[in-house]
């Protein structure tokens, strides 16, 4: 009789001998079925496999399987000079039937054992194979070398191994990465008669919605989307978890439009404060002309404490409104959020990033703090600041947008408005007959597409996707690669410009938005109208565009 929870996992804790917690007091128990382990890259999604295999030793707790777990790993198709009987766990199997039947065994009852019943191992080997590869498979396969197979062939060959050999417990690592569809459909069919405890890890969704149930990875800090103190929750299928996590995007939502408009209102109670003690000093500069110089003194020391008062109370509020609106977005489902490390876009506090002569500027007047720039002034950009640049459409914003780029003292990166395509280059100067990966180097030509690999699987476009032409992508995924080949461009860029970054986007595609933005350490200066996502940037200035006034006639 089969134990009803083949795989048990009790209070396990692993880390890595550099110090890098995975797991702490996770507990859960596999029971007989199929199931799904999901969660982010780096999120501990392999290491827990190698846990349950037995490759890996918990640090804390205990992992006790009822069966030795057959395991396929990701790296199979790095072993090169295995053989493809070996890669199918029967080749002990097959060397025992061949010294039998070459009759140059020299311990017939062990190699008897060895065979069993499976005389005719080769045939029924060869015949799985021809249904895996596609292919008119013959006796001889059996001893290729996998460095003699394509990837996608090595995992189905490995596939087919495990079907041939059956077994209570398997445990599959992403199997259907570079499977062809006769491979996946192979592979679909094996899942669904499947008798025994079946976990795999993987990102397919047509296999997911096969699974009986889901087992998610989740950061126990919702803000790390690496492998860093890892909780597991649990679902019953593909369509509770969509269910529960429409139940939890709506809650976050309704926090995060919460927390908005809070830190909204401090923002502007804020700004009418400082207009506030700005009257307050020019009147009491020109009262003071006509009074005694130790009371107009005493007078203006009174008012600077007030004011320094005033300016920490409300600097309070905001705070305290900010750290609301990041513990609300950090509530948010972690697949709503980009998470990327963008160290080289950092601009110290204080840097000269940008200086515009206001008489240069080509089209409007720019106004500062309520104030028009004179024709002598400076419009500049220092440190990391983030600049909202708001106004009437047709007022100039791009076109000061523009300005901007041409005098940047640093890299920019230019996140334009989204235009109708043409002659093959959209909007973002993605090239349509072009896959995302080859999109990315255009921007990053120096760096190994390895290592961009890797940073897009944080813009959540992992494993063969990158590899899609862009033509096939939606309207977000387009835009999270344009943004991609923005923010991780060689050289990095320490000047953003973004020009109505929100138009036409889905809440989903906003919030990776501000997400990925979070990590960036350079001046921001955007043009919007949405006053939620300028908010949620927390911008630190405004910069307000007027037409300029036009002379009778002209």
């Amino acid at each position: 009789m089969q134990h009803p929870n083949p795989i048990i996992v009790d209070r396990l804790g692993f880390s890595w001998p550099d110090g890098g917690t995975v797991f702490d007091e996770v507990s859960t128990t596999f029971s007989r079925g199929t199931t799904g382990l999901i969660g982010p890259n780096g999120s501990g999604k392999s290491t827990l496999l190698r846990l349950v295999a037995g490759e890996l030793k918990p640090t804390r707790g205990t992992i006790h399987a009822h069966a030795r777990p057959s395991y396929l790993a990701q790296d199979v198709v790095l072993d090169t000079n295995r053989s493809v009987a070996s890669l199918m766990g029967i080749a002990d199997t097959l060397a025992a039937l061949h010294r039998i039947l070459g009759n140059t065994t020299e311990d017939l009852a062990r190699d008897m054992d060895l065979v069993g019943d499976d005389w005719d191992l080769e045939e029924r080997s060869a015949a799985l194979l021809n249904g895996y590869l596609n292919a008119d498979v013959t006796r001889q396969f059996l001893g290729r070398t996998v460095g003699t197979l394509s990837g996608g062939e090595t995992m189905a060959v490995a596939l087919a191994g495990m079907e041939i050999r059956g077994g209570g417990i398997i445990l599959l690592d992403e199997p259907t990465n570079n499977l062809d569809r006769a491979a996946l459909h192979r592979l679909y069919e094996m899942v669904e008669r499947f008798s025994g405890t079946l976990l795999v890890s993987t990102h397919d969704k047509t296999l997911l919605k096969m699974l009986d149930s889901l087992a998610e990875l989740r950061p126990v800090n919702v803000r790390a989307l690496r492998a860093e103190k890892m909780d597991l929750v649990r679902f019953g299928n593909w369509a509770s978890r969509e269910e529960s996590l429409g139940h939890e995007r709506d809650s976050a939502a309704r926090r995060l439009s919460d927390a908005r408009r809070k830190l909204a209102v401090e923002k502007r109670q804020g700004r009418e404060a400082e207009t506030k003690i700005a009257r307050r000093s020019k009147q009491g500069q020109k009262a003071a002309e006509s009074m005694p110089k130790i009371l107009a003194n005493s007078l203006r020391n009174k008012a600077e404490v007030s004011a320094a008062k005033n300016r920490g109370i409300m600097k309070s509020h905001e705070s305290e409104a900010r750290a609301e609106l990041a513990e609300a977005r950090n509530g948010l489902p972690v697949e709503l959020r980009i998470g990327i490390e963008l160290p080289r876009t950092h601009v110290p506090v204080g840097r000269s990033v940008v200086d515009l002569p206001a008489a240069a500027i080509t089209r409007g007047i720019v106004l500062e703090d309520g104030e028009p720039l004179d024709g002598d002034s400076l419009l500049g950009i220092r440190g990391p600041e983030r600049i909202a640049l708001v106004g009437e459409n047709g007022v100039g914003k791009s076109s000061l947008l523009g300005q901007l780029e041409a005098r940047s003292r640093v890299p920019v990166g230019f996140l334009r408005q989204r235009l109708a395509a043409r002659g093959g280059e959209d909007w973002a100067g993605l090239q349509d007959g072009m896959s995302m990966l080859e999109n990315l180097r255009l921007s990053a030509p120096g760096v190994e597409p390895g290592i961009l690999r890797e940073r897009l699987a944080g813009f959540h476009f992992r494993g063969g996707r990158v590899d899609e032409p862009v033509a096939q992508l939606s309207g977000g995924e387009r835009f999270r690669v344009a943004l991609a080949m923005i923010l991780l461009a060689d050289p990095a860029p320490q000047l953003l410009l973004l020009d109505e970054p929100t138009n036409n986007l889905d809440m989903v595609t906003v919030e990776q938005l501000l997400s990925a933005l979070e990590s960036f350490g350079g001046a921001i200066v955007v043009a919007s109208h949405d006053e939620e996502f300028l908010a949620a940037l927390a911008t630190d200035r405004e910069w307000e565009m007027q037409r300029q006034a036009t002379s009778p006639g002209a």
